[in-house]
């Protein structure tokens, strides 16, 4: 999808309203870099034909040898065939296999791999054509490749099969930093025993790939902040098996496998979401505590919950719960897109409907007063049921707190609240003055606001204020015209979830999106636009929250920033386009402390003034060890790149797509980490 849209950012913008109904689901982009690792590297280039691996090996130790710091461009021309030892790979190593290059395994081969990366960084396997390169395990009990106390080691574009160990076994040299982050994307692995087995790293990137006829399963991973996305799991035994904390598995499809997906026991607060199943749907199985299950296709008839902690399962289509213990939530909230009639939203509640309808003529909204009152004498006659509150036409607010939602409340809006309060437009911002909004999320429990208009009239600091403790969500609402900002959570903390989905916040007068001292907070599939900051601000000790697959364009600061010393945050595979400063911005200003450990991967910076830019002010206040990966900046005025500044170091751009841009990257004096697959002219390079 990246590669299609329009180099004009207006047109761009237009036509990510069509794209994402088509059928595109990759997220992996083939990096065009300038260098591999550094503008003033070496490439020595080395070409290996076909024969036993151990004169291959002899070459390419030689090569090392002779040029001990060069960045080695090992091109396969040939097959190698593996027998009692594997190809043995060392630090600052890409491996090209040719069009007629392949590595297999002789019928006697005694090796435990085809390929060996071992206390080793900046290595690279992939294809150098149209096609996959193969790896052939010809049924051996091996693996393709092992990677054992190593980081930054990016596979890609392989096909590997007939291994009867695993295809890809990966074992990284630190479990929470990021930016030693490995990556698997493109590969085709099938009739392996298992396929990608993954531990002691983290921030691990698993896109695009295709597992088939795995005996065990397609993916094993313990990788915090890893990301899990874009894979296509056919007819293995178990498609995903997860044991990681923090991390995101979506947007994967499961086909007739016999299980789908399995949260072990060790599994910690994952963001599950966007996943389907065709074909007969294979069971899934959840253990582990505070994980997030939401807005999954997955239509298993099992799916087990056992007696962990805090599990909490939203609005997933045909998945019928099996639970095992008293450790899983279901929050079932009727939708504008989904308004079922079920009798239980929330177990072990009853369901009320009320309805309160607005005025037919939008040029004479009916008081929001009625609503108010309605909903407080429902919640006080029906204590033990949710509510769900119908709202049909125009309604005006003149209070200030807008529409207050009692908990336990789930509102379906066609039509609009617009609020006026009486007061000159667009008041003077005051810290210390109460909140005003057009509506406020219930303080506890659960509540949700889907569909139709809220408009701030200028008047309302904020759209929707989401500060509490409840459970919530947010989904399919146009929010505009707010003082301030069109969703405000500041301090929510981590208190309990909020899911923002689906959602238009345009024409605000500070951030369309703010998460401000928040955790737990996830911002899915939202167009943020035309709003006179940020389109989404992850801000000020915001952790542990995600920002997954939005659009955010022509907003007066940056598409996306991550700021003043928020960690552990993971932003993937949103479009960022035609913003007045950048697509993405990773900043600290004011607040004593780092923005680190954030994961910001697979977004495309188009058209803005500089594409991805990363800086501290002080050597108090700086932004480093964050993963930036397979970044597609684009025809951005200023710069593609910027990877930092003196008090932004240790951050790790991995795979990035500089193309088209005023300058690509700018001069930087940072230790950044910089490693891409190599360019198409490597071979003459020397």
């Amino acid at each position: 999808m990246q590669n299609i849209i329009s180099k004009s950012p207006i047109l761009g913008c237009l036509l990510l309203f069509i794209l994402p109904a088509m059928a595109t689901e990759h997220f992996f982009t083939p990096p065009e870099s300038p260098f591999i690792t550094d503008p003033r590297e070496t490439i020595s280039p080395l070409n290996v034909s076909a024969g036993p691996v151990e004169n291959a090996q002899s070459l390419i130790d030689s090569a090392r040898q002779a040029k001990a710091d060069a960045v080695l461009v090992i091109h396969i021309t040939g097959k190698l065939l593996v027998g009692n030892t594997p190809l043995k790979l060392g630090s600052r190593m890409c491996l090209l296999l040719e069009e007629a290059g392949s590595i297999a395994a002789k019928p006697d081969a005694a090796a435990q791999s085809l390929v060996q990366i071992n206390a080793a960084e900046f290595v690279s396997i992939s294809s150098a054509g149209p096609d996959r390169g193969v790896l052939d395990g010809q049924g051996r009990a091996l693996s393709g490749i092992t990677v054992s106390g190593s980081g930054k080691v990016n596979i890609d574009h392989l096909s590997i099969r007939g291994c009867g160990v695993s295809a890809i076994s990966y074992t990284g040299r630190d479990a929470q930093a990021v930016n030693d982050a490995g990556s698997v994307t493109r590969c085709l692995v099938q009739d392996c025993g298992d396929g990608l087995w993954v531990t002691k790293t983290a921030g691990f990137m698993c896109l695009d790939n295709i597992f088939r006829k795995n005996r065990r399963t397609a993916i094993s991973i313990d990788s915090p902040r890893s990301i899990v996305v874009g894979n296509d799991s056919i007819r293995n035994k178990t498609g995903v098996v997860s044991t990681s904390n923090h991390g995101v598995i979506a947007r994967n499809t499961f086909e007739d496998n016999d299980t789908s997906l399995r949260l072990e026991t060790g599994s910690t607060a994952n963001l599950v979401t966007g996943n389907r199943s065709i074909g007969k749907a294979g069971s899934v199985m959840v253990s582990g505590r505070n994980n997030r299950i939401y807005a999954n296709g997955l239509a298993s008839s099992a799916a087990t919950i056992r007696s962990d902690v805090n599990n909490l399962f939203v609005n997933n289509a045909g998945l019928k719960m099996a639970p095992i213990g008293g450790g899983p939530i279901f929050f079932n909230p009727p939708t504008s897109t989904n308004p079922h009639s079920n009798d239980v939203i929330v177990p072990g509640m009853g369901r009320f409907n009320l309805a309160i309808p607005g005025s037919t003529n939008k040029y004479q909204p009916a008081d929001l007063t009625a609503v108010r009152e309605g909903l407080r004498r429902a919640r006080a006659e029906h204590p033990n049921n949710v509510i769900v509150l119908w709202m049909r036409g125009y309604y005006l607010s003149h209070e200030p707190a807008g529409l207050e939602l009692p908990a336990n409340t789930c509102v379906i809006l066609d039509g609009s609240i617009r609020a006026e309060l009486g007061i000159a437009p667009d008041p003077a911002f005051d810290k210390k003055a109460p909140l005003t909004q057009v509506v406020r999320l219930s303080p506890e429990g659960y509540c949700s606001f889907s569909g139709g208009t809220l408009d701030g009239g200028r008047q309302a600091f904020h759209g929707v204020v989401a500060t509490s403790a409840s459970c919530a969500l947010i989904e399919g609402v146009d929010i505009r015209g707010a003082v301030r900002d069109g969703i405000h959570t500041k301090g929510r903390g981590a208190k309990s979830p909020l899911f923002i989905n689906g959602c238009s916040v345009s024409a605000n007068g500070g951030r369309g999106i703010w998460l401000h001292v928040a955790g737990d907070v996830h911002a899915l599939n939202n167009v943020c636009s035309g709003n006179n900051q940020d389109g989404i601000d992850v801000d000020a000790f915001a952790t542990d929250c995600t920002v997954l697959f939005n659009t955010s364009a022509g907003n007066r600061r940056h598409g996306v920033f991550v700021e003043e010393a928020v960690t552990n945050n993971i932003i993937f595979g949103n479009q960022f386009l035609g913003n007045n400063r950048s697509g993405v911005h990773v900043w600290n200003e004011e607040v004593p402390g780092n923005t680190g450990q954030n994961v910001i991967a697979a977004n495309l910076c188009r058209g803005n003034a500089k594409g991805v830019s990363v800086g501290g002010r002080a050597a108090n206040r700086t932004a480093g060890g964050n993963l930036l990966f397979n970044n597609v900046c684009l025809d951005n005025r200023d710069f593609g790149l910027v990877p930092g500044n003196s008090n932004a170091n240790g951050n790790y751009f991995s795979q990035s797509v500089v193309h088209g841009n005023g300058l690509e990257i700018s001069a930087y004096k940072t230790t950044a980490f910089i490693f891409s697959m190599p360019a198409k002219d490597s071979r003459n390079e020397e």
